[in-house]
């Protein structure tokens, strides 16, 4: 499934000079907008201006100046780096200068950006309340300011991008239509044209999952309100990828082929998960058509990137994890007296559980404990996202095992193969994880398929030997 979400981040930098060029550029403006354009040619370059021009606006005490930047910088974060935790800290220095320069725009776009980062991290629930606080934020700004108008916009489609992500499809493309809603707003006719451009791109992206011919008649209508400036923009990147998906999907190689390599031709800087679904597509189509030499060749960098993206996910979610703790620390006491409480009517099954296990395991070298298996459950039981953390200080290598294996694995699917291996039911799975039952089948089956999996392997047993 493509990931639209970047499609916020890619043409901000054009709203931003088209609405710029409708007041006076100061020097300073003018040198920041100037930069922008240079990101699309050298962004190396255009990333190493920016604390020089953040040092020049804090000396000229130019608020806005240095909000610009900031954003700018974290916009930068997203596109070139991957690094997870370094855009938590850009969307966080963001959000606290907003506050204090009162700026309301800029505080709603830190709560974007820290849903962002959040939804690259599977962390779906911490990323729509901050987006549901940007949009408070937004509230009390002017409606008919177009910078409000054009974030509010941002936000509706951050929130399709978290809903896809869930597979809540329906409610992404509503989204959708409530960001082309504010665009109606806009007096600009360029960038009202602008915006089509990117929303037609979006609802291709969001109705892949849910109607093919509405996919490829979106992504061919934002190829034809593009200008010739645009032939290298991003956005035809997701439409050139949005047809090729389409024609995989009904056996057209030979078209989806094309489409591929028109997507991969687009110079402009593009988007990790989307460079991650051009690999996988190219992989598809050379597997399909018989030449392994290229499948080879695809599979090898889809490899890298996961690797990559896999490592910075960990790290931040560490992060992010430690930030909660610290947080939450005057209720510790009080949660543990409480969940231990709870563990005590369940403590003989549980460690009939555990005897059971350590039979089938007995020359497994492991450290896991009756007690350790509590701990384990208590935490499942809070919905805490430090349980995989909690986990990998028992099975240090389970992880890093599996993505030996395949490192197309998402945290999340790690996260079920470690409850798997803790011998729970997809019933005991669903009411820890408050899914359906049916979604924990489904996802199974996405595992199964992703490991290759025949009719006859045991996924239960084989997690039990990682």
């Amino acid at each position: 499934m493509l990931k639209i979400g970047i499609n916020i981040i890619v043409f901000l930098c054009w709203t931003q000079m088209v609405l710029a060029q409708n007041t006076k550029l100061d020097d300073l403006s003018e040198k920041i907008t100037n930069n922008q354009v240079l990101f699309k040619t050298d962004p190396q370059k255009a990333f190493k201006e920016i604390d020089m021009l953040l040092d020049e606006a804090i000396k000229l005490k130019d608020a806005n100046a240095e909000l610009r930047i900031l954003s700018t910088r974290y916009e930068y974060d997203y596109l070139l780096k991957i690094d997870f935790e370094q855009m938590i800290s850009s969307a966080n220095i963001l959000k606290d200068r907003a506050i204090v320069h009162k700026s309301l725009l800029y505080e709603a776009k830190s709560h974007k950006y820290l849903a962002q980062t959040y939804s690259f991290n599977e962390l779906y629930d911490k990323s729509l309340e901050e987006l549901r606080l940007g949009m408070e934020v937004l509230e009390r700004a002017d409606a008919e300011d177009a910078y409000i108008i054009m974030e509010k916009a941002n936000i509706h489609t951050a929130f399709a991008n978290v809903y896809n992500l869930k597979n809540e499809y329906f409610s992404g493309i509503q989204s959708l239509l409530n960001s082309v809603k504010e665009h109606e707003k806009l007096k600009d006719p360029e960038l009202k044209r602008g915006t089509k451009f990117m929303d037609y791109t979006n609802l291709g992206g969001a109705y892949l999952k849910v109607n093919l011919d509405s996919a490829r008649f979106y992504a061919n209508k934002s190829i034809e309100l593009s200008t010739p400036e645009e032939t290298d923009h991003n956005l035809m990147f997701i439409n050139y990828l949005v047809i090729a998906n389409v024609h995989l999907e009904k056996k057209e190689y030979d078209q989806a082929l094309q489409f591929l390599k028109k997507a991969e031709s687009i110079e402009e800087n593009k988007y990790f998960l989307n460079i991650k679904e051009l690999y996988e597509k190219f992989i598809s189509v050379y597997d399909a058509l018989g030449d392994l030499e290229l499948k080879t060749k695809y599979e090898n960098k889809l490899k890298d990137l996961s690797l990559t993206v896999t490592q910075n996910q960990n790290k931040t979610l560490r992060k992010i994890i430690l930030d909660d703790k610290e947080q939450q620390q005057p209720q510790k006491s009080k949660s543990n007296i409480w969940f231990w409480g709870v563990l005590v009517g369940v403590l003989v099954l549980v460690v009939i559980i555990i005897v059971v296990r350590f039979k089938k395991e007995e020359q497994k070298e492991t450290s896991l404990t009756p007690e350790t298996y509590n701990s384990l459950i208590a935490v499942l039981k809070k919905n805490d996202q430090t349980f995989l953390l909690t986990f990998e200080k028992e099975f240090p290598d389970f992880q890093q095992n599996l993505l030996k294996v395949c490192p197309e694995l998402s945290s999340s699917e790690i996260e079920l193969l470690a409850l798997i291996k803790l011998g729970l039911s997809n019933k005991d799975i669903a009411k820890y994880k408050f899914i359906q039952h049916k979604t924990v089948q489904n996802k199974r089956h996405i595992i199964r398929k992703k490991l290759n999996f025949t009719q006859d392997e045991d996924l239960n047993k084989w997690v039990e030997n990682v």
